[in-house]
């Protein structure tokens, strides 16, 4: 996937993600993270929790070897306890991977009750660990929903919590590069608003090999079938897990891209923003005074009234997820 080249590349952050704590870090998709992270030279450490400790010990034996392996030695992992977190101190980057079971023949909503409590028992652990600074990126689903509601049941600043939904984005760069018959490295796509049913695949924007892209309704609506149908095939697949390979691949290039000032579509607090509804909503953002804010520098789209549709419906189910 190709990056925004309407991005500012000579913007700089303050924040890094030198510290990493990573909540629940032992599934297929969750235990790739911390191996992707350990082979970054920016992070200085990475600190694992599990509700059962002993579970972490083999992957990181291996995690350290394949550091030994690759020559990138410098990240150390360190496993960490939930009954003892207080003891870690503050980190730059909490990030919650915990998740009931994948199910088969579900959607994403059917996550949403059970992963709501998982996140209400981990919520004194994560204000311990973002302390007065720290961001927090929610990977468990329902991500924008679980960052609002998490931004309402905690003392954390909206701002500091974001959902990783870069997965999306992907999913529409495939898309067009299927129905067009091109590399999909020569596409820049982009989708907002919601990551499920109401995402907002950003046609006004669309780039092949740098060029805006103008599609036929006919193809639109081909590429809008294979976006929205990607859950439904995944699920009849029946594989018993999400992503193994593209989440953890697409959090650690969403944490490298924050940290070098970059824009990136993230489910962000809309707070700052006048004519949307307080929820998280999927938008390009980046880091500023320790928040995570809504990209000024990005044009207007086209599709900004299904973006706002896309933040009202996620504003107003989100009350209900706290009752």
């Amino acid at each position: 996937m190709r990056e925004n080249p309407m991005v500012d590349a000579n913007r700089s952050s303050d924040w890094r993600a030198r510290r990493a704590a990573i909540l629940e870090p032992t599934e297929l998709t969750e235990s790739h993270l911390p191996h992707h992270l350990a082979q970054n030279h920016t992070v200085v450490q990475v600190i694992l929790f599990d509700l059962k400790e002993n579970v972490l010990q083999a992957p990181i034996v291996d995690m350290k070897e394949a550091q030994i392996v690759t020559g990138r030695t410098a990240t150390r992992l360190v496993r960490g306890s939930l009954d003892r977190v207080h003891e870690c101190g503050e980190v730059d980057l909490v990030v919650v991977a915990a998740s009931l079971p994948e199910t088969p023949d579900g959607d994403r909503g059917a996550f949403l009750d059970g992963n709501l409590g998982v996140l209400r028992s981990l919520t004194p652990a994560i204000e311990s660990l973002a302390g007065q600074g720290g961001l927090v990126m929610l990977l468990t689903n329902p991500a924008d929903l679980l960052a609002t509601a998490m931004s309402r049941m905690s003392a954390i600043d909206p701002g500091r919590i974001f959902g990783y939904c870069l997965n999306d984005s992907v999913r529409f760069a495939a898309a067009v590069s299927r129905e067009l018959r091109v590399d999909p490295s020569l596409v820049d796509a982009l989708v907002l608003g919601e990551h499920g049913d109401g995402q907002v695949p950003v046609y006004s924007a669309l780039r092949v090999s740098g060029e805006l892209v103008s599609l036929t309704a006919t193809q639109r609506a081909r590429i809008d079938d294979d976006v929205r149908g990607w859950f439904r095939r995944w699920s009849q697949l029946r594989p018993g897990r999400s992503s193994g390979w593209t989440t953890p691949l697409g959090a650690v290039k969403t944490i490298e891209l924050l940290s070098s000032g970059r824009s990136v579509p993230v489910a962000v607090w809309t707070g700052s923003i006048e004519d949307l509804p307080d929820a998280h909503v999927t938008l390009p953002a980046i880091v500023d005074a320790e928040r995570v804010v809504p990209d000024p520098s990005n044009p207007s789209w086209d599709e900004r009234d299904l973006v706002r549709a896309a933040a009202e419906s996620l504003a107003s189910r989100a009350p209900a997820v706290l009752l």
